[in-house]
């Protein structure tokens, strides 16, 4: 039984505080008229802690305390009546003290015993066993009906899919409306669920037998009228619960409406990263083609155009792998392949085979200081988080500079740090850094590189961060941790 649900048990067995409240109320009334009615020496507000003490029935500190209150302040007014009346007599102004003096420790006793019957929760109760409404195979309405069978103490519950509540109910026999009047002193309880409201118009009907139909509506389902069979609960109370259980199924829906967008999102995303590879890669192939004289003899201009163009696509041939990299790890739809022994330093000197090209077109140069590190997990991902901090470095590193590459172990995890001389990040912009479609502003870019990259890296229990180094000659560092492969 979930917490919530011992807390909804709870207060359905807790008796109703109004009518214990009249009745307080009432007692106290007569007992301090019929005290200033009898003689002095003979208090009738001596039975004032036997009522405090009775009011434990409902189990409520609030009443309780209520209930001293009027009590003390009762004693405190019938006590100066006598002792005016009586001319100021010393028994009876002590024995009116000593009245009070013991309203007021019955009082303070009672509120006390009060508090801690209400802290008491509702052991488990193994009928009572709940089903939550957002897990199990069943249809949301189909266990919010239960659990509303459960809750109200319904001897069996039953269903009907109508396209109309109103319409099905007036066609059935001996069933009358019942008013959204709340019974006064039930309370769900506002810290574990959201605070109620009366059952709106036509939600809960009642026949002559006793059995309660409540409706539900299921977004863009119809309607569903739950038939509960002669349950124990105030019908107060079965409205309220209703109402709960409408806003859980609206939040169901509501998922569910994500996750589907969220799987189309998915699909558009693969099938266009997949259709654009092939014009991509062919584009490539015949540039290439072009520049080794496949097609004859090229002039300066028209060579350096088609490097530019061979370039331009082979970027876009990395965007469409990185989106459908990310669509995986957004979707949670990642490979169910086993994590394998990694060598970064074979990864590293990889990437920086493929990316160096680029590099010399502008000076720029790799310093590698390469120690042994293995690490479990897949070989393309972490290529990819390398590959994106790599690009970055030669892309907002000046020209003519190095662009440094460190592979340490501490022990436990192998760091790798990818380190350049470029501008670095503005600080209003570091805290937006890894997040989704955001870029550096260092230059142009997709927005999700880094993204992508801390996503990898977090999938297999590391961390990626960034630091900006303070001297003539700073230096912009990308530092990634990964847990070392245990023997």
């Amino acid at each position: 039984m979930t917490p919530a649900t011992r807390e909804l048990v709870r207060l359905l067995e807790r008796p109703d505080h109004v009518p214990i409240w009249r009745a307080g109320v009432i007692t106290l009334f007569c007992v301090l008229v019929g005290d200033l009615l009898t003689p002095a020496h003979t208090p009738l507000s001596l039975g004032l802690p036997a009522l405090l003490a009775a009011s434990l029935i409902a189990r409520s500190e609030r009443l309780t305390a209520r209930l001293t209150a009027l009590s003390v302040m009762g004693s405190v007014a019938t006590g100066l009546y006598e002792i005016l009346r009586s001319g100021s007599d010393t028994d009876v102004v002590l024995l009116r003290m000593g009245v009070t003096v013991l309203v007021l420790l019955s009082g303070i006793w009672a509120t006390w015993q009060a508090r801690r019957a209400e802290a008491v929760i509702t052991p488990d109760v193994p009928v009572l066993n709940v089903p939550d409404i957002e897990s199990g195979t069943a249809h949301p309405t189909e266990r919010a009906a239960r659990t509303l069978a459960h809750l109200s103490g319904a001897h069996g519950h039953r269903l009907h899919h109508v396209e109309n509540a109103a319409a099905w109910i007036a066609r059935q026999q001996l069933i009358t409306p019942l008013p959204p009047v709340r019974r006064a002193g039930l309370r769900l309880s506002q810290a574990r669920l959201p605070a109620p409201v009366p059952a709106a118009p036509g939600d809960v009907w009642r026949d002559v037998q006793g059995n309660v139909y409540v409706r539900f509506a299921p977004p863009g389902q119809g309607e569903t009228v739950v038939e509960l069979t002669r349950p124990s609960a105030p019908v107060p109370f079965i409205g309220d619960a209703a109402h709960v259980l409408q806003m859980q199924i609206e939040r169901f829906a509501l998922f569910e409406q994500v996750r589907v967008q969220r799987e189309l999102l998915r699909d558009l995303v693969y099938a266009f990263s997949h259709d654009l590879r092939t014009p991509i890669t062919a584009n490539i192939l015949h540039a290439e083609a072009a520049l080794s004289g496949a097609y004859g003899p090229l002039n300066a201009d028209l060579a350096l155009f088609l490097q530019h163009s061979q370039q331009g696509n082979r970027d876009l041939l990395t965007v469409s792998d990185q989106l459908m990299l990310l669509a995986e790890y957004e979707s949670g739809d990642l490979t169910g392949e086993p994590s394998t022994p990694i060598d970064l330093e074979s990864v590293i000197r990889s990437v920086v085979g493929d990316v160096q090209l680029r590099g010399r077109e502008r000076g720029i140069h790799f310093e590698l200081h390469l120690q042994s590190c293995h690490v479990l997990g897949h070989a393309y991902d972490l290529r990819r988080a390398v590959q994106n901090l790599l690009e970055n470095a030669v892309k907002f590193s000046p020209e003519r500079l190095f662009v440094r590459v460190h592979l340490r172990s501490d022990g436990q995890h192998a760091l790798i740090e990818v380190m350049d001389q470029g501008p670095g990040v503005p600080d209003t912009q570091i805290p937006h850094l890894f997040k989704r479609f955001r870029t550096s502003t260092r230059g142009s870019g997709t927005g999700f590189g880094l993204y992508l990259a801390r996503r990898i890296v977090e999938r297999y229990g590391g961390t990626l961060t960034y630091e900006r180094s303070v001297s003539d000659h700073p230096w912009t560092t990308f530092r990634l941790c990964l847990p070392l492969e245990r023997d």
